[in-house]
């Protein structure tokens, strides 16, 4: 359980991250994770109002009987008819839901890349040798599905590594297509409908721009807009870890996903279904309770022990 506390700061324990927030006539504290407190310290200072999302349950830890935050919704100070704002996840969240709202098409991609043999690595270069692509039009009526292998060209025997975790074997990248056909997929896709391209994480696009260098065709990554739909859920939701795409998947389905394949038509669908759902979330249709944070979790133990 959660609650909504904001109040004028009335003092800070740096060395133990906790704030004293005066609210309603007392002082209550607040215990801050590291990656929280990093980021905001330094708007802590005399004069400062803090808003935030806490545990309503409180804990002893180091002296205090605390509460510990989740979130920091905003930060301010006071001024008049000028009150100056250092941050406000409101007006974040609004900009975050103009851009799952946009009315282009939209292209969710996954790729997978071949991996380092376990020993002789060090020239070793990956490449892209799985594609996986879902086209939407405006209306988010599915229009194209691509799924295939790529010929890798520096280093065409995958290595062992990658079989097993990929999950393939290499008469199957063998069957593929050259990245020059792909290549031209893709440019057709972009010429026709001129998309939003939504990946999860940002290896993706990094990859692609590197494959076209590799093979001297134009880097489509330059003009085409790229969103990681990755980074818009840690914005969104104040995350300080990366969050799984299969984790996500699982975060909003009722149906659990056990195991990820690491298949890139798979991944490029999920993508394409916590889209959906993320956009719900940001235009305040749906609501989603995150999972405890395991980091958090063990520094909080780890501290208590202290």
């Amino acid at each position: 359980m959660t609650q909504f506390i904001c109040g004028l700061l009335h003092g800070v324990d740096e060395s133990k991250r906790v704030l004293a927030i005066k609210t309603k006539h007392r002082v209550r504290f607040f215990y801050m994770a590291k990656s929280i407190f990093s980021t905001f310290m330094n708007y802590f200072g005399p004069g400062i109002y803090v808003f935030m999302t806490v545990t309503k349950e409180s804990r002893t830890y180091k002296g205090y009987r605390v509460q510990n935050v989740i979130n920091v919704d905003k930060v301010m100070e006071p001024n008049r008819q000028k009150p100056k704002l250092f941050y406000d996840l409101s007006i974040i969240r609004s900009g975050i839901r103009t851009i799952v709202n946009t009315d282009k098409p939209k292209l969710f991609l996954d790729l997978e890349m071949s991996m380092p043999p376990y020993r002789n690595y060090q020239t070793f270069v990956s490449e892209v040798i799985q594609a996986g692509m879902v086209l939407s039009d405006d209306q988010d009526k599915l229009l194209i599905e691509h799924a295939f292998f790529i010929k890798p060209k520096l280093f065409p025997d995958i290595s062992e590594r990658t079989r097993k975790f990929l999950k393939i074997q290499q008469n199957e990248v063998d069957a593929g297509k050259d990245y020059h056909e792909f290549h031209r997929i893709f440019m057709d896709i972009l010429r026709k409908y001129r998309p939003t391209i939504y990946v999860w994480g940002k290896n993706d696009k990094l990859e692609l721009k590197k494959m076209n260098s590799i093979h001297q065709l134009e880097d489509f990554t330059v003009k085409a807009q790229f969103v990681d739909l990755l980074q818009l859920h840690k914005i969104y939701f104040n995350l300080k870890n990366d969050l799984g795409l299969f984790a996500a998947y699982n975060m909003y389905s009722t149906e659990a996903l056990d195991q990820q394949r690491h298949d890139a038509f798979q991944d490029a669908s999920i993508t394409r279904n916590v889209f959906f759902w993320f956009r719900e979330v940001a235009n305040g249709r749906l609501a989603v309770e995150l999972g405890k944070d395991l980091s958090d979790k063990k520094e909080n133990e780890n501290e208590n022990k202290s």
